[in-house]
């Protein structure tokens, strides 16, 4: 089998050292701790295999410009190719190149794959392999495109979002692509492609409409997706999320209410106690007014009564003098009426004043007595306002300190759950439009069916006997490892995954999902290699041992099992002839390190090596 050993992956710098590492036949392993550049290496070998831009970058990354990758070939061939950080063309070199300068002129390489050229990276990597002009199925009318390198890159370079993932191996996740993407690992596993399709010509107004909405479709389909996988949304997930979400929203909302309650009572019981402060403030103020008009007329009563003791004691005096001539009406003795009554008869007067005197002093009783009912009153209420400010202030201090802001606090939670909820029912959206999308442009273009009256579409058929050869492929590996419960692993036409002991491989958990990857990848280029078919002979495995250093669950827990132990034993037991690039955070048992290359990142300046890129120390 014809196959590309990767050799030498860098990132070079006017101004800074190169970060660069070295790969031999066999198994590499790059391991270490997190955030040290490890997965920017998987997705950097496949940029330089001609994917358009690199998924991300680093703040490391500053200051590099041209990122280089060396390559050889089983016939003994090299080549090194350059290319802008910024993606583009390459320059390409027939030399194996390191971090020495080339010592001829480059050629340029186009990135873009093209079937009428020759002057591309894809042309190049499929011409060494076997490759060179085949073809893949794009519909159902059976109109086809040439091979990129690109379709085979995917089935060789599985980077950290890749081997997680859900779908199958096989696709991309895709819709409009799937069609190719299947062909071409039916065109790995057979070795037949799709040169011998013919297509469909229909040239109806109504087909050439059809034509263009699908083309319309396809478009909307792909920006569409293509803005769900730059976000890394998972419509399981989400949903699961969602419905975890609007659970803890009810929960919350309960929480908010019984705290609004409770903030309701306090301001309700606040509000009473204001309300009797300020009726007992109000009282207060009334008695005070009360207790000054009737001190007044108090006074009015002793002025009365002293004015009528003068008046009692005064005719009293009269009464008790001699006879003389009446001193009101001037009467002689003899002339005096001592029966009838004048106007100056002190005997009347004095029993007048006498009654009225004891009028006044009952009305003054009564008065006392009122003023002292108003003083208790007043003691009363002054007495009890004290607590009733204490209250106050207690219920105040709560509502300032505990209620209103726990209230407050619920509140934020709620918008924000609230919020979280409308993000995700706005991403579910999405996926339902993509599904919409996808059902319309089924009725246009309906894969192994009729789209139009005498127009018959065609689909791609992976051969049973292949897929079972395959799964057993698969299957020998995962027993290999020690894989728990892989005793029947069949392939699945309808997912186009395979299936393990009756369980769909996507439907377990991101560490299940990553190894059964791996063994995927792997049992794809030992059943290539076997069979004499045409491979790149490499892959590259981003945390396919996630299992085991950061398990989702129990199930997806491999702690304390043999299978990384196996899983290594495995691959450096492997052929020379192939490669396997391993990137993981957790080291390789002790015995990979005599027999194959491992390198590590300690991310700690003063042991080893720090990372992928070198550490600058100010």
């Amino acid at each position: 089998m014809k196959h590309i050993h990767l050799r030498y992956l860098a990132y070079f710098s006017p101004s800074k050292k190169p970060a660069e590492i070295r790969f031999s036949p066999g198994l590499n392993v790059i391991c270490g701790a997190s955030e040290t550049g490890k997965s920017f290496i998987a997705e950097s070998i496949d940029f330089m295999l001609g994917q358009e831009n690199l998924d991300r970058n680093l703040s490391e990354q500053a200051g590099y410009d041209r990122v280089r990758l060396a390559l050889q070939f089983s016939d003994a061939a090299v080549l090194t190719v350059d290319r802008s950080v910024e993606g583009g063309d390459f320059k390409g070199y027939d030399e194996l190149l390191f971090e020495n300068n080339p010592s001829g002129e480059p050629r340029k390489l186009r990135w873009k794959h093209s079937g009428a050229r020759t002057d591309t990276l894809s042309y190049e990597l499929l011409n060494r392999i076997g490759f060179k002009d085949k073809r893949l199925r794009q519909n159902s009318s059976g109109k086809t495109r040439s091979l990129s390198f690109r379709d085979v890159a995917r089935l060789c370079v599985a980077t950290e979002g890749d081997i997680q993932r859900k779908g199958s191996p096989a696709l991309s996740g895709q819709f409009v692509t799937a069609t190719s993407e299947y062909a071409a690992f039916k065109l790995m596993l057979t070795g037949n492609d799709d040169s011998a399709l013919v297509s469909v010509d229909d040239t109806s107004p109504q087909r050439q409409k059809d034509d263009a909405k699908v083309e319309l479709l396809e478009q909307m389909i792909s920006e569409l997706q293509a803005e769900i996988d730059e976000a890394g949304l998972d419509e399981a997930e989400l949903q699961d999320q969602g419905e975890k979400l609007e659970a803890s929203l009810d929960r919350q909302n309960d929480i908010l209410r019984a705290a609004q309650s409770e903030l309701n009572q306090l301001i309700e019981r606040r509000g009473h106690a204001a309300s009797t402060i300020k009726a007992s403030r109000a009282r207060m103020t009334e008695i005070e007014g009360l207790v000054a008009r009737f001190s007044l007329l108090e006074k009015h009563y002793q002025n009365d009564i002293a004015r009528l003791r003068s008046i009692h004691e005064t005719g009293s005096l009269f009464v008790g003098l001699s006879v003389h001539s009446c001193p009101l009406c001037g009467a002689e003795p003899g002339n005096q009426h001592q029966d009838a009554d004048c106007d100056g008869n002190v005997d009347a007067i004095v029993s007048a004043a006498s009654a009225e005197i004891a009028k006044i002093e009952r009305l003054n009783r009564e008065l006392q007595d009122t003023l002292d009912t108003l003083d208790r009153e007043r003691r009363e209420i002054s007495a009890g306002l004290p607590s009733s400010f204490k209250l106050y202030n207690n219920l105040d201090s709560q509502l300032s300190e505990i209620a209103s802001p726990s209230v407050g606090a619920e509140r934020v939670s709620f918008n924000e759950l609230a919020s979280k909820l409308a993000s995700v029912r706005t991403s579910l959206a999405k996926f339902a439009s993509l599904d919409r999308l996808k059902k319309r442009m089924q009725t246009l273009v309906d894969d192994g069916g009729e789209t139009t009256g005498s127009r018959q579409g065609t689909r791609t058929i992976l051969p049973t006997s292949i897929q079972d050869e395959f799964a057993k492929e698969v299957q020998q590996i995962l027993t290999d490892w020690d894989y728990p419960d892989a005793s029947r692993v069949f392939f699945d036409e309808a997912s186009k995954d395979l299936m393990i002991s009756g369980k769909g491989r996507g439907s377990t958990g991101k560490g299940l999902r990553a190894i059964t990857h791996a063994a995927f990848t792997i049992g794809l280029m030992q059943f290539c290699k076997e069979r004499e078919l045409p491979h790149p002979g490499f892959v590259v495995l981003d945390s396919p041992l996630l299992a085991y250093w950061k398990p989702e669950g129990e199930q997806d827990d491999l702690r304390g099992s043999a299978l990384k132990q196996n899983f290594y034993e495995y691959l450096v037991g492997m052929s020379q002839e192939t490669q396997v690039i391993v990137v993981e955070n957790e080291h390789p048992p002790d015995f990979v390190e005599k027999r194959a290359q491992v390198t590590v990142f300690t991310k700690n300046p003063s042991v080893g090596r720090y990372g992928f890129f070198p550490v600058v120390i100010l």
